[in-house]
């Protein structure tokens, strides 16, 4: 079995590789990244045969192409920006293909690409991370057993950063476009923009979080699971985040950068120089002397909530993920829940255990009973319940 991780030198790719390398069934696991070096130091830190690092430009197509051929299933963790000719090198090379999430916009792109897919005998899972990914297969677990679906609320939360740090938990190109990109929720079963981190509310986590501030992200969840329980008669659909696991503190310094414009990606002069704000902050940013988190637990609570009937009766469902951080490998629980999920399924795909072919979210790709077992063998455990108002 061979699994192809692009962007295995990332915070997330490493993670994934992590994962897959507990597993002696996945002979050949091949980290491709541009950063060729930090590849080669995930793979020698792994300490196990058959993990190769390679350097990978994804925006050379014929390179990319040869690279993912007679791969078992590839893992995209680079920047949603390039899923979509990412996808279609996949499908040039005939693998299967797994992303982490195309916020929204890119996601509903991907969708395009299905015909093409089933057409070839493959499967792309969109957004098959946390959240994206869990969150999406938590309304899976319930929805599929009401007659009708109402409202899928989803949160997502993580203790605090007692240490105010702006150091980030993923992303960072991607975190920005969640604080000034403006966010999709279905609402009287229509798409609406509202306006970026809005709608705060507190939500009640598991300890050691407790109550939490979340807020409206623009997230691919919303892209999908209206269309999927659309013939359910959904009406409502929302995903709030807590501060995308900084502290309050630090996501409002983040915010006010982006109010006066730093977080732009439209190129202004300076001096007689073309430059892009963005990049000028993130390159700030990772000089800034606050390097790691200070006094987070690394603890991770992912709660969706869905609301309908079910035998013609009013009925609710909660399901909720946790994870505390893995000791050994060394990772948060919130890395925990981004970076094994593709790490399962892309094995799953692997063995052949997944016969559907097209483009699809995990919703409709995942199987719930069998995700969540395998989530649980890492420690992450999930709780389902299922109420019906008392009778009047």
């Amino acid at each position: 079995m061979r699994i192809v991780v692009l962007g295995g030198a990332g915070i997330i790719g490493r993670a994934i590789a992590r994962d897959l390398a507990d597993d002696r069934e996945v002979e050949e696991i091949v980290l491709a990244d541009l950063d060729v070096d930090g590849a080669r130091k995930v793979a020698v830190g792994l300490g196990r045969p058959g993990v190769v690092a390679v350097k990978a430009d994804v925006t050379d197509h014929g390179a990319l192409v040869n690279l993912v051929k007679g791969a078992g299933a590839v893992i995209n963790s680079v920047q949603y920006y390039f899923n979509v000719p990412i996808m279609r090198a996949c499908l040039e090379a005939g693998t299967h293909y797994i992303d982490l999430g195309g916020l929204f916009h890119t996601t509903r792109k991907q969708l395009e690409l299905h015909n093409d897919f089933k057409k070839a005998g493959l499967l792309a899972v969109l957004g098959l991370g946390s959240c994206p990914g869990i969150a999406n297969v938590q309304a899976r677990a319930v929805a599929d057993a009401f007659e009708t679906v109402e409202s899928i609320h989803i949160y997502n939360g993580a203790t605090p950063d007692m240490g105010d740090s702006l150091a980030w938990a993923y992303s960072i190109q991607t975190i920005f476009d969640e604080v000034t990109q403006p966010p999709v929720v279905f609402r009287d079963g229509k798409f609406q923009e509202t306006a970026p981190l809005g709608e705060e509310e507190l939500y009640r986590f598991q300890d050691p979080i407790g109550v939490a501030k979340v807020h409206l992200s623009l997230h691919s969840e919303v892209a999908t699971l209206p269309l999927t329980y659309g013939p359910k008669g959904i009406k409502d659909c929302f995903f709030k985040i807590s501060f995308f696991g900084y502290s309050e503190k630090a996501l409002r310094q983040l915010q006010f950068l982006a109010q006066i414009g730093m977080a732009s990606t439209e190129t202004i002069e300076v001096r007689g120089a073309g430059v892009r704000p963005r990049d000028v902050l993130v390159e700030v940013l990772k000089r800034a002397p606050q390097t790691e988190r200070k006094g987070s637990l690394g603890f991770k609570d992912i709660v969706t909530e869905v609301r309908g009937t079910r035998a013609g009766k009013p009925v609710s469902g909660k399901v909720e993920t946790t994870a505390w951080p893995h000791t050994t490998w060394r990772i948060s629980g919130g890395t925990l829940l981004v970076a094994s999920p593709p790490a399962i399924v892309a094995r799953w795909l692997a063995r052949g255990r997944v016969r559907q072919a097209g483009v699809l979210p995990p919703e409709q790709a995942v199987d719930a009973a069998a995700f969540f077992r395998d989530l649980e063998a890492r420690g992450a455990r999930t709780t389902v319940a299922v109420a019906e108002p008392f009778p009047a």
